[in-house]
């Protein structure tokens, strides 16, 4: 999930750039803050789907390090309150640094350090607590929130402290693309899900929609990221070079239809998850790039 972390702290800042607002420790921050919360999120994944049952002998995907019991239960719910804490820690240096640079109205500040509170709620709140999310099919939607457009237009208010709703579209196309994954590995673990009870958004919607639901996230995807320059009225071709980056995306789309529509066990299915996620980091660091050109 690397890309993830990638594309949810480079492309606010790639967007600054572009606006003459870039700020070097602002991106640090952002970039470490994305990282925890990413990191909280998998570990508090892991915590929650081992106690409720869902990582049994019938989950096809790897398994994980509570599964093979390398890790103890307690020590990883230890881990998730010092990830959860480290958080809190970077996201109110990342909000004072940027308050410090730029001054503004006090209440600005309390409304990011509400934000920051959520996504650590939300992080613990996927698949633990007595209701997760991730269990009544709103998963891939509060991923794509807090990773897409929160962490764009969150991200880029904290170099220019005004807002540009552009960002919102390649911010979107990397909550969209994460959301991908997830359906990817939901329409893997299906059977195992659905009958433990966890109602992910596959599972709610079925194994044929959940397929046309995968297509429809890479289209969205690339429309979003196409738009960005043209509405931001940026001639140059060279802007436009990001484009090299779908190939993977199309490739996978390729490939997952290969499988899907085949014999094949959905265990399969688990070989296209690499390769999803690096065409993602690899999508949003070109158009990165390209912008800037």
């Amino acid at each position: 999930m690397f890309s993830v972390w990638l594309s949810s702290g480079i492309i606010p800042a790639a967007v600054a750039e572009l606006k003459g607002m870039f700020e070097p420790l602002t991106f640090f921050l952002e970039i470490l803050l994305c990282f925890l919360l990413l990191t909280l999120s998998c570990f508090a994944d892991e915590y929650g789907d081992l106690k409720s049952g869902v990582d049994g002998v019938g989950r096809l995907g790897p398994i994980r390090p509570l599964q093979r019991e390398e890790i103890q239960p307690a020590t990883m719910l230890k881990a998730c309150f010092l990830l959860a804490g480290l958080s809190f820690l970077v996201g109110v240096l990342l909000i004072t640094w940027s308050f410090v640079r730029l001054p503004t109205r006090p209440w600005t500040f309390i409304f990011f350090l509400l934000v920051g509170i959520m996504c650590i709620l939300a992080a613990f709140g996927y698949t633990m607590g007595k209701r997760p999310y991730g269990y009544n099919g709103l998963g891939d939607l509060v991923a794509f929130f807090f990773f897409g457009p929160v962490a764009g237009l969150g991200g880029y208010w904290l170099y220019a402290h005004s807002i540009s709703w552009l960002v919102l579209l390649p911010s979107s196309s990397a909550g969209f693309l994460l959301a991908q994954t997830i359906n990817l590995q939901n329409l893997r673990d299906f059977e195992n899900d659905k009958t433990h009870g966890k109602n992910t958004t596959a599972v709610k919607l079925g194994r044929g929609k959940a397929v046309v639901y995968h297509y429809l996230l890479t289209i969205t995807s690339l429309t979003c990221y196409l738009l960005f320059p043209i509405l931001s009225n940026i001639p140059s071709v060279n802007n436009y070079l990001f484009v090299i980056g779908f190939i993977p995306l199309i490739s996978h789309c390729l490939r997952f239809r290969r499988i899907v529509y085949s014999n094949t066990g959905s265990e399969e299915l688990d070989t296209l998850m690499w390769p999803l996620t690096r065409g993602m980091g690899l999508c949003s660091l070109l158009f990165c790039v390209s912008i800037l050109l």
